[in-house]
């Protein structure tokens, strides 16, 4: 059951100067799943983080891809994904700072506790996801999330299809205009923390995998869109970032508009976005994930069998949970 917290002033946080970063970016090259933009996406990023003040070094950062097989510790398996959430989020206290990227496949399957509005979890695909599973948004929340106390900031940018929830964050923001016209939509079955975290994504959840398919073979038009808005403008206000994201995601010919999803609401108008200023207290009553509705599973494929035919081939991928108690 959650349990009930204290509201926190309101006061933002101070930063403590602690940053730490963990950056995925995955091809799957050889195989019928093949991406030509992650790894490029995760190269660019790491040099936007040290360009505003994240260190250069592996106590700080942890870069995560399929460029280089021979590097084992590196590569972006189920296995060493898990271990670096669990690298990201150990020890941290009020007023650090981090940040998470994930640029690669992501999926849906159907959800079986009841929880989900749509009937279904959204997953990430590891580069052995075909034999050690995906990553469900219930795991990503459950390791990067709920672990997070009051005043620790996370940002997260994840450029994959379904990706819209894909934390599992209460709060979506419909920003309707550069103006700063927000609509707050609370989530029916909410998944409450104590920490201050954001999740840009480039896709709905209900946007089908074959369209972000397509989008990938492209470059990663979210990771790329983001970058350029945050290079124009380093001190935008929520509604003006949005806006920038959602204008160079336009001109490379992209129809969906950016989500932003959050674990505490906010004053969209005042608050300008940035990497490592600005943490936002805990608001919320209670923590934990809440049950009011049970919600029917969703079905198996969801009628992508295109694209799951050459993500999965004719099998399914299960999901496994297994502890993993070795850290970076």
């Amino acid at each position: 059951h959650p349990a009930p917290v204290a509201k926190s002033a309101l006061a933002s946080v101070p930063a403590s100067g602690r940053r730490r970063a963990l950056l995925i970016g995955i091809n799957y090259k050889g195989t019928r799943a093949a991406l030509r933009g992650c790894v490029n996406d995760a190269k660019q990023m790491k040099q936007l983080l040290i360009q505003h003040g994240f260190p250069n070094d592996s106590s700080h950062m942890v870069v995560l891809t399929d460029e280089d097989k021979r590097n084992r510790p590196y590569l972006p398996t189920r296995a060493n994904i898990l271990k670096a959430l669990q690298w990201l989020v150990q020890g941290v206290s009020e007023g650090d700072v981090l940040f998470f990227h994930f640029s690669g496949h992501g999926a849906q399957v159907p959800d079986k506790t009841g929880h989900e509005a749509d009937g279904y979890n959204e997953t990430i695909l590891p580069l052995d996801y075909q034999s050690g599973g995906q990553i469900a948004d219930d795991i990503l929340w459950g390791s990067l999330v709920f672990p997070l106390p009051s005043g620790v900031r996370l940002t997260a940018l994840m450029d994959c299809c379904h990706s819209g929830t894909g934390l599992d964050l209460p709060y979506e923001c419909n920003i309707r205009s550069r103006a700063g016209q927000a609509q707050w939509k609370d989530d029916v079955n909410p998944a409450h923390s104590a920490g201050d975290v954001l999740l840009f994504s480039g896709c709905e959840d209900s946007q089908t995998s074959a369209d972000a398919y397509d989008q990938y073979q492209a470059g990663g038009a979210m990771t790329q869109s983001f970058i350029k808005a945050y290079q124009e403008n380093s001190m935008a206000t929520y509604p003006a970032f949005m806006a920038s994201i959602h204008r160079h995601l336009q001109r490379r010919g992209f129809k969906q508009r950016p989500q932003l999803t959050t674990s505490q609401t906010f004053d969209v108008r005042s608050r300008i976005f940035s990497f490592v200023d600005g943490i936002e207290p805990n608001r919320n009553p209670r923590i934990g994930r809440m049950k009011k509705r049970h919600i029917r599973a969703g079905r198996a494929n969801n009628g992508n069998s295109g694209l799951n035919d050459i993500l999965f081939g004719v099998g399914t991928v299960a999901v496994g949970m297994a502890f993993l108690d070795m850290l970076f």
